[in-house]
């Protein structure tokens, strides 16, 4: 695993971590309850009733804690803090813990101490049942058996209880093996994740091949077309401009018959990277239509403010010629521009038509000049 795929890896992990836990958190009162109901069946003395019913409030109490941990948990996912499992943590530490009481209680001299089989039983299927849950994560698989086991054994191996000290080296021996056992589903875990992962990104980067111009690293005029079909209706909604710039390469096929198609295209390229520069917000889009065309979204800006950044990219590309190899050619544009509030009379396609419109006065005006359209 890259280390740069760990963050997103480590994120899904958390995130499926607790919408598991959120479930199987239910289990610890409810297996509880099944167990003091067999206890109380065969044998309801008031003791055994005190006991049950504390050990049942207790864990009530955890997990309502556990299920605010959990949502701790996702809110601090979604607000990308850091260390969010900590959290999680936390909470398996103390289910663990607390059932480690019940098994201690069967352990120890206490009323509960001659229904030992039925707790063992309880707490081996326990076991095993919340370490499918948190095989994904080693972290919370070692903390859950530290808090289960390790009480239990040390009352074993120094205190007074009703069972033998080599019981001890069995729960040993039976933690060992779970934490061995969720290694093989953690690492196919672990694998499926980063498969989904890779194939995301994979399709990230195809979608955003699909939208940009190859030669120019500019989006194309598919992607162009959708945004300016998507703002033109935003526009219509909240009654705000738009404006749309078309920019050509005055006399683009003399640096093509002088220096050949290779220079044409880096001199394209060059002032791709000229008008990405002039037009730096998020919301704008700048595109190749096709040839040494190029266009320009704007939204939210009016005529005014569109015939100043037209302006202002004429005077920039006019002062930064294209070099290259000892070639030095310098550089005009032409620049069409069209304005609409995106009432519902017209439409995207309008629009793009009379921005073009304007570009062909530019030219057969003279060139190296800005023409804003009346639309």
């Amino acid at each position: 695993m890259a280390p740069a795929e760990r963050g997103p890896v480590e994120a899904r992990r958390i995130q499926d971590l607790a919408n598991r836990m959120r479930t199987g958190v239910l289990f610890y009162p409810l297996v509880w309850a099944l167990v003091g109901a067999g206890i109380l069946v065969t044998d309801p003395s008031r003791e055994k009733w005190l006991w049950t019913l504390m050990l049942l409030v207790l864990q009530m109490l955890l997990t309502a804690g556990r299920l605010w941990l959990i949502g701790l948990t996702k809110h601090q996912v979604i607000g990308a803090r850091p260390n969010p499992a900590r959290w999680l943590e936390l909470g398996v530490f103390i289910s663990g813990f607390s059932w480690s009481l019940i098994l201690l209680s069967s352990l120890l001299d206490t009323p509960l101490a001659q229904h030992y089989p039925l707790i063992m039983t309880a707490t081996m299927g326990l076991c095993s049942g919340v370490l499918v849950n948190l095989a994904i994560s080693e972290r919370s698989v070692v903390w859950f058996l530290l808090a289960l086991f390790s009480l239990p054994c040390g009352v074993l191996v120094v205190g007074p209880v009703t069972q033998p000290p080599g019981l001890a080296l069995v729960f040993l021996v039976y933690a060992m093996a779970m934490y061995l056992l969720t290694g093989l589903p953690r690492n196919e875990y672990e694998q499926s994740v980063l498969a989904n992962l890779r194939l995301q990104q994979q399709a990230r980067e195809l979608t955003e091949l699909s939208h940009n111009d190859a030669l120019t690293g500019l989006r194309n005029r598919r992607y162009f077309e959708t945004t300016l079909a998507a703002e033109y209706q935003r526009g219509s909604r909240h009654q705000y401009p738009l404006s749309l710039l078309i920019v050509d390469i005055d006399f683009f096929k003399r640096v093509n018959d002088a220096h050949g198609h290779l220079v044409g295209d880096l001199c394209l390229r060059h002032v791709a990277l000229e008008i990405r520069g002039q037009f730096l917000r998020s919301q704008d889009t700048v595109a190749r239509l096709g040839g040494e065309e190029f266009v320009i979204v704007l939204p939210g800006l009016d005529r005014v403010e569109g015939a100043r950044l037209a302006n202002n990219l004429l005077n920039h590309i006019r002062s930064r010629p294209f070099v290259h190899d000892g070639i030095c050619e310098a550089l005009t544009v032409s620049i069409g521009g069209a304005c609409t509030t995106a009432l519902p009379r017209g439409n995207p396609a309008e629009l793009l038509n009379q921005a073009d419109q304007a570009l062909y006065q530019a030219k057969r005006g003279g060139r190296n000049q800005v023409v804003w359209s009346a639309y």
